[in-house]
């Protein structure tokens, strides 16, 4: 608070003042010795003058002597002469010639003026003149008696004393005239030390007026400056009890109060400076909104509060309202509590309200507001904070509580020595123990025994090392029955470092463990054979070319395809094939040793990889040993079977670099076996490219052979299981070979997709079989579906079109919906985005995708979350051998449950029999495809086989 002037401004020790005379009286002082100056000049002035005067007068009184002499005799001549005036001018003249030497002798007025008796000095040239005078006198008046008998004698006596006596009148004359040049002389020095004086006195009354009063004003002018300037220190040194000696007085007081002013007010300042400082840093660098609000505005926010209505601080301060930061439903009730009330509380008050941001979004708040003056007005301040966060952890706290207590995951708290401090239901539910059973002892309670003190040992090395452990673990229920739980365990900490408690939460999958066991095993081992499959084989061929670049040993890759054998499976069934191919992979496994692979690649092809070969003859004993032991006669239920062998051999690395080219070369091999007459083996020779030589004959026709119209398309209808309607079929490719004949699409799709051009073939497909399906949905059912089976080289080629297929739909006036694309579970696991997008496309425009051969391949359970399939094909290898209780029969049957698990459509294939449709129909199976409806038909028999179910 800055302090009150008076208290500032109170008394302060006076300075002494030397008495002496105000300004005024100074100035009067000065004024009158100017004025006795003056006066003083005037006086000495006057005197000068009327000497001047009288030295004057005195010199024209001699000079009238010396002219009256000259005068009477020259009249006294004329009138001897009897000429001029007569005797009354020359009495006159003589008259005023003794008055004049009178007035020279003894003072007085001659001719008017005043003469003064002149000095001593001029008694002798006065006198002579006297003298001179009386004689002429007397000779004048002789001659003018008229009895003078000697008239030539006076006049010459006359004109002598004329003579004489002008000279003694110009002597008398010389003499004043001397003593007027002298008396001149010294009225000029008296002049000039009257002009010093003057100087002398204007020189003092300056120097006393600027001694006085300029030195001092001038002092004070400069010191006023200073003042003005910051320099609260500055003081006139001037003494007196005058005027300028109170002016000064009165400034070097106020400079002294100012400064002490001053002084408190710096002081003041930079403590409000350090509050406003301490203020704004608080303000500014607090993780809570700060506002001021006066009558309705805002007068200061800081970025905390700017930033959590997401505005512009500027923004807020020059254009908003205080109340349009809070939702509307919250607004009666601020206004309500926001009018100022003078003399009431102000104490903060708590208020939680919903706030609304810049662009609309709603926020929690949590505010803190007081009403208090500043600078005389009533303003509220205050601090709001953004609670969102908070509500929803407290939302998620309560939550977590009902989790807690109702979740079906098991959870366990334990201390940092792992005693049981609180369990929830499900824990319960799940190891039959009750919460009063368990508390206060350890989870030991639950070992099964299974794992060794190892395993507990590292999980307590994680869990002290890290705070987390997660893993699979066998326990026993309070019944004794053994269960495996997936136990996530997570370890909370005091602020000192120190375990405050562990949280345990674990899950039965006892049930995903056995079917994930079965998944995997379905994935990876063949399910006729027991035998690894296509996946499992690579993974283990892989596995050996990296075993034997580490050992540096070869190793070598078999290659088997039983010869005849679809012979067998014409002749004697499927069933009989199959039972015969589990014979086959039995010797085959007896064969080889124990760190050998042998897999089913698929049909009856055979692979077996051995790895690190000390010598390569043991890959020629065991083709030796293979080929005895396969054409030992199989024993087939009621019937016996007897087969051959051919088999490839390649060896990495001399053969091939990788996995993909040995098993090219054994595949090779393998047919080089089979030209030599079947039953034997062959290694992979470069020789052997003859055979790819002609592979590529019959990729060159290929490639000419859609330009040539040699493709045509078989039909084969998809039947509705349980209502036996038909509105569907898959159009199904066939290569009319000029020389060759009808060929299959499994000997030409292959080369067509190795040599790129299965784009074309397949744009021509789906074109013709669009046409087609116009055609029958016109005359069979407006619903009919065609479906057009799509390689994954197609999508991975840039030059199909999905925009293209369909503008075509539109020309040919089709839905999306009428086409179904069918395609690989390989197709999936491409990682390509285009082939992703170029599906997902298709789905967009409504064409349904099945997946083909589900089963066969690589497992695609992960993602059929991914892509939106709309039919899954069960292989006709687990169709083939259906029974009630087969092995086929429980794996048609998790994958019908799985796909109307996730909304999808089975269609199964190779349905041949009465009794395999049946069991499809009781599984649930949704369409069949197969042998049992129709073969593969051209489009025209195809209708016809349609008219048969209108």
């Amino acid at each position: 608070m800055i302090p009150e002037t008076s208290k500032l401004a109170g008394p302060l020790p006076r300075r002494r003042v030397i008495p002496g005379l105000s300004i005024g009286r100074k100035i009067g002082a000065i004024f009158l010795l100017v004025l006795f100056v003056a006066a003083a000049n005037i006086l000495l002035v006057k005197g000068l003058l009327h000497d001047f005067n009288g030295i004057a007068a005195t010199v024209n009184v001699a000079g009238k002597l010396r002219m009256l002499s000259q005068k009477i005799a020259f009249e006294t001549v004329d009138m001897s002469m009897g000429q001029g005036s007569g005797m009354d001018d020359i009495e006159h003249g003589m008259a005023e010639f003794d008055t004049a030497l009178l007035a020279l002798t003894h003072g007085g007025v001659a001719f008017g003026l005043d003469v003064h008796k002149l000095p001593l000095r001029h008694a002798a040239p006065l006198d002579a003149v006297g003298a001179r005078w009386d004689s002429y006198r007397a000779n004048v008046e002789k001659l003018l008696a008229a009895a003078a008998p000697d008239g030539a004698a006076l006049l010459q006596a006359i004109r002598g004393d004329a003579a004489l006596l002008l000279d003694n009148t110009e002597a008398l004359i010389g003499s004043i005239v001397r003593e007027n040049q002298s008396a001149q002389e010294q009225a000029l020095l008296k002049m000039y030390a009257l002009l010093l004086a003057d100087m002398l006195m204007l020189f003092a009354a300056f120097a006393a007026v600027h001694r006085q009063m300029i030195i001092p004003l001038r002092q004070l002018s400069h010191h006023c400056r200073e003042l003005a300037a910051g320099n609260y220190s500055a003081r006139v040194g001037y003494r007196s009890s005058d005027e300028i000696g109170q002016l000064a007085l009165a400034f070097n007081d106020s400079a002294q109060r100012i400064g002490l002013l001053v002084a408190h007010i710096e002081q003041d300042r930079r403590s409000l400076q350090q509050a406003e400082a301490m203020f704004r840093g608080i303000a500014e660098n607090t993780m809570v909104g700060v506002y001021i609000v006066q009558d309705g505005r805002f007068r200061f926010v800081n970025a905390t509060m700017a930033e959590m209505f997401r505005y512009d601080r500027h923004e807020m301060l020059a254009s908003l309202d205080a109340y349009d930061i809070f939702a509307e439903e919250d607004l009666p009730k601020i206004k309500g509590k926001a009018s100022p009330r003078p003399g009431g509380d102000a104490s903060g008050e708590r208020q939680e309200r919903r706030g609304r941001r810049k662009d609309g979004s709603i926020i929690n708040l949590e505010i803190f507001g007081s009403k208090m003056e500043l600078d005389g007005e009533l303003v509220t301040m205050g601090i709001a904070m953004d609670i969102t966060a908070r509500k929803e952890v407290e939302a998620s706290v309560r939550m977590a509580a009902l989790v807690y207590q109702n979740s079906s995951e098991a959870m366990v708290v334990t201390d940092a020595d792992g005693v049981i401090i609180n369990v929830n239901p499900a824990f319960s539910a799940i190891t039959g123990f009750s919460a009063a059973e368990v508390v206060g002892g350890k989870l030991s309670i639950l070992s099964s025994g299974r794992h060794d003190t190892a395993f507990y040992q590292a999980m307590w090395h994680a869990l002290n090392n890290t705070g987390k452990w997660q893993g699979d673990v066998w326990n026993r229920r309070k019944n004794g029955e053994e269960y495996a739980e997936r136990l996530t365990i997570n370890t909370s900490y005091d602020d000192d470092g120190s375990v405050r408690c562990r949280i345990g939460l674990f899950s039965d999958i006892t049930k995903k463990k056995q079917s994930d066991a079965f998944i995997w095993r379905q994935a990876n081992y063949d399910h006729l054979t027991g035998l690894p499959n296509r996946q499992l084989f690579q993974d283990r061929l892989d596995r050996a070319i990296a075993r034997s670049d580490r050992s540096r040993l070869p190793m070598a890759l078999v290659f088997l395809d039983l010869d005849f054998f679809k012979d067998v499976n014409d002749t004697l069934g499927h069933g009989t094939g199959d039972e015969l191919l589990k014979q086959v992979a039995k010797r085959l496994s007896a064969c080889v040793r124990a760190t050998d692979t042998v897999a089913r690649l698929g049909g009856d092809e055979f692979t077996i990889i051995m790895g690190e070969l000390r010598s390569t003859d043991m890959a020629e004993r065991l083709c030796h040993q293979t080929l005895r032991a396969l054409a030992k006669p199989y024993d087939l239920g009621e019937e016996v079977a007897t087969i051959s062998t051919s088999m490839g051999v390649t060896f990495y690395p001399s053969d091939g670099a990788d996995a993909q080219e040995l098993l090219k070369n054994a595949d090779l091999a393998m047919y080089a076996a089979k030209d030599k007459g079947r039953n034997q083996f062959c290694y992979f020779t470069r020789a052997m490219q003859q055979n790819a030589q002609n592979r590529r004959q019959l990729l060159r026709d290929l490639a000419g052979a859609l330009g040539q119209r040699q493709f045509l398309l078989h039909y084969q209808p998809i039947v509705e299981l349980a209502t036996g309607r038909v509105r569907k079929g898959e159009a199904l490719i066939r290569w009319m070979h000029p020389s060759l004949g009808l060929i299959g699409p499994g000997e030409f799709i292959p080369l067509a997709e190795d040599a790129g051009i299965i784009v074309g073939i397949g744009d021509w497909v789906f074109r013709e079989a669009a046409r087609q399906a116009a055609l029958w949905r016109a005359s069979h059912h407006a619903d009919f579906q065609i479906s057009v089976n799509v390689s994954p080289a197609q999508f991975a080629a840039e030059g199909l079109s999905h925009d293209e297929w369909l503008a075509h739909l539109q020309q040919l006036d089709l839905p999306g919906h009428s086409i179904v694309v069918e395609i690989t579970e390989r197709l999936l696991m491409d990682t390509n985005p285009e082939v992703r997008n170029k599906l997902l496309a298709f789905r967009d425009a409504g064409i349904q995708v099945a997946l083909d051969d589900f089963g066969t391949g690589y497992s695609s359970l992960s993602y059929l979350k991914k892509f939106d399939i709309d039919y899954i094909k069960i292989d006709q290898s687990f169709v083939r051998n259906l029974g009630p209780d087969t092995d086929d029969m429980a794996l048609c049957e998790a994958i019908i449950v799985m796909a109307h698990k996730l909304g999808l459509k089975v269609i199964a294939e190779g349905v041949e029999t009465i009794d395999q449709r049946d069991l499809l129909i009781r599984a649930g199976c949704d369409y069949g495809q197969g042998y049992l409806f129709s073969a593969p038909l051209a489009a025209e028999k195809f209708s016809v086989f349609l008219e048969s179910f209108a």
